[in-house]
């Protein structure tokens, strides 16, 4: 995002009239009473039912579901995220902000959890991100990871239930056709990863990434210590393995926290239109709290306040900081509005927060020394100079503040695209 829109966006971004401008077919509103009546989707429901998709999760990793969301709702979802992408160069998920998303948000919640689809101890945790990826714009998915990769083998043996069914589930619905051409989710089944139930091997010395589901480009299958994707994939014919997972609007896919999965790069050949789609995420609080401590989606109450919609738009956008090319000013902007708002957010998840924020402030540094011109690659791409003379100083000050608020070393759980990979397309956004 260029400098001068970033700052005229941050002067207004609290003011829900400003975004209604923005998408004007859809809404914000605190009248909960008046959406309740939407939060339902009897009429599409799976074909499947419960029992078989909770079986095919536990055996597979995943399972797909054929038709759940509503068709219109889903269509002024995809529309404000299109509009938000292509008209306003603004990152999908500000669609959070809109009443539309959260009442899609319920209707999968009640989907998965009234039905039983899922353990009857899981909860919405808020962990919410939309995508806009376009192949005629260079745009990709993530590459291969896990979601959550515990340290130990008790603590992996403890993402689970003691019937198999995962504590952690991500539950991805397809806005618009999600097929090869625009880009679609691939997975490697459970039964043909070992490290799905097993573990990765993180002690290889070689590596200088503590992450040990990282997927690195140099390593070889018959090294003594395999990524994970060289363990799933030996020989030719485990490649036979893959799955690609195509949806059509509205269809969907849930699947667990151990599941390798990528979103692959569209043809830009083909002009399909881009895949938009949205996730919601469910936990065992003791595995991993809801996001927000002060507010819980209920039939009666779907529809957070605006400032926390805003709050959880901020703290996402640091937390997958890279997936995204955001300005230092704009990342220091959702920096300063979660400090402003933090207890409204769990502990742990705050604390991930601004290790992330750290992380991107450094790597903005780092890019400025390397740049012989003395330009900021990412905050000057319309030539305008920093509002600020002293360079990264407030960035620093920020970074300094946070390492004082969190002095214990913390190592988030969230998959990174490896460090190569992230420099090799700094300059193009990067969406699952």
């Amino acid at each position: 995002m260029e400098h001068r829109s970033a700052m005229d966006l941050l002067s207004r971004w609290s003011d829900k009239e400003y975004w209604k401008q923005l998408c004007q077919n859809l809404s914000i509103s605190d009248d909960n009473r008046s959406t309740a009546s939407d939060g339902g989707y009897t009429e599409h429901k799976s074909q499947l039912t419960d029992k078989p998709l909770q079986h095919l999760l536990i055996y597979d990793g995943y399972a797909l579901i054929d038709k759940q969301c509503d068709t219109n709702l889903g269509n002024k979802v995809s529309q404000a995220i299109s509009d938000l992408e292509t008209h306003h160069s603004l990152p999908a998920t500000f669609a959070l902000l809109f009443d539309e998303t959260w009442l899609l948000a319920f209707q999968s919640q009640t989907f998965l959890l009234s039905n039983n689809i899922l353990h009857t101890r899981m909860k919405f945790n808020f962990d919410m991100l939309a995508w806009h990826i376009d192949p005629t714009r260079n745009q990709v998915g993530f590459s291969p990871h896990r979601d959550r990769q515990p340290d130990t083998d008790e603590a992996l043996e403890q993402s689970f239930y003691a019937d198999g069914q995962a504590k952690y589930v991500t539950h991805w619905i397809a806005l618009t056709d999600a097929n090869p051409n625009n880009s679609c989710l691939y997975v490697i089944p459970k039964q043909f990863d070992p490290g799905y139930l097993q573990g990765d091997d993180g002690d290889d010395p070689s590596q200088e990434s503590n992450n040990s589901y990282a997927i690195s480009k140099d390593m070889k299958s018959d090294d003594k210590f395999s990524d994970p994707l060289s363990r799933a994939l030996p020989n030719k014919q485990s490649y036979q393995n893959i799955r690609a997972l195509p949806r059509q609007p509205g269809q969907s896919i849930i699947f667990t926290h151990r599941i390798l999965h990528w979103g692959s790069a569209g043809n830009p050949h083909y002009k399909v239109g881009p895949r938009i789609a949205i996730s919601f995420v469910y936990s065992d609080p003791e595995y991993e709290a809801p996001y927000l401590t002060n507010f819980a989606m209920t039939k009666d109450k779907i529809l957070p306040p605006f400032a926390l919609r805003l709050l959880l738009v901020c703290a996402q956008l640091l937390i997958y900081y890279q997936r995204f090319e955001l300005s230092s000013v704009y990342l220091r902007a959702c920096y300063d509005y979660v400090k402003l708002h933090e207890m409204e957010l769990n502990e742990v998840y705050r604390k991930k927060v601004y290790v992330e924020f750290v992380k991107a402030m450094k790597e903005f540094r780092d890019e400025k020394v390397e740049d012989d011109t003395g330009n900021s690659l990412k905050d000057n791409d319309d030539g305008c100079e920093k509002d600020n003379t002293n360079g990264y100083s407030d960035d620093e000050d920020a970074m300094l503040e946070a390492m004082l608020d969190n002095q214990e070393e913390f190592e988030d759980d969230f998959d990174d695209i490896e460090y190569e990979d992230v420099r090799d397309r700094k300059r193009a956004k990067v969406n699952v």
